[in-house]
């Protein structure tokens, strides 16, 4: 297979172990940043990650691109759902791992502390405490007590002196609008 440059490497159907590897290579940097950035969580970003290369392995025969932006897209589709899934139930099935044989790698400080530092946590924090700062003072309250102090809806809405479907209506409206203020800049810039 001839190649123009190194991303060309991927256009294959990577059914082959030799191609899967190859392609891992090629993604676990980028992959592991973009998960970090989501979960803001070194070992289970490195847990969803492992989740994420385990299922495209058992799925590989299902890819049906050709080229290297298609298998990116196709293994990114893949990890956001894994993250969506760890946020449904707060803690990573370990699944695909067992069927495939493998552990979720882990992170020595010094690595954790490299990976951190590659996923840029600092301009998300900066992000996400601008993002905050533009809520209405009582989506930031109703987001504080809920989201921060983990407070039941029940309680945020003695706290706020509102009904519970008002506090659970203040949560909501506050992590849409920062969903929306946040999303286009924490979609992942590629390595």
């Amino acid at each position: 297979m001839a190649t123009d440059s190194a991303n060309d490497e991927l256009a294959w159907g990577l059914t082959e172990p030799t191609e899967f590897s190859a392609f891992y290579e090629v993604e676990v940097a980028g992959l592991t940043s973009f998960l970090i950035r989501r979960v803001v969580d070194v070992e289970v970003a490195l847990e969803l990650m492992a989740e994420t290369f385990a299922q495209a392995y058992l799925s590989r025969y299902k890819f049906r691109g050709t080229s290297a932006p298609e298998a990116h897209a196709w293994l990114y589709s893949i990890a956001i759902n894994q993250a969506k899934m760890f946020f449904r139930r707060a803690k990573v099935e370990r699944k695909a791992l067992r069927r495939v044989g493998l552990d979720a790698p882990t992170a020595s400080d010094h690595e954790a502390q490299i990976l951190l530092d590659r996923a840029e946590l600092g301009d998300l924090r900066a992000h996400v405490r601008d993002a905050v700062g533009e809520l209405s003072a009582e989506q930031r309250d109703a987001l504080e007590l809920r989201i921060v102090d983990e407070l039941p809806y029940e309680v945020v809405a003695t706290r706020l002196a509102i009904s519970e479907p008002a506090a659970r209506a203040r949560v909501a409206r506050g992590l849409k609008a920062l969903a929306d203020t946040l999303t286009p800049s924490i979609i992942t810039e590629e390595p």
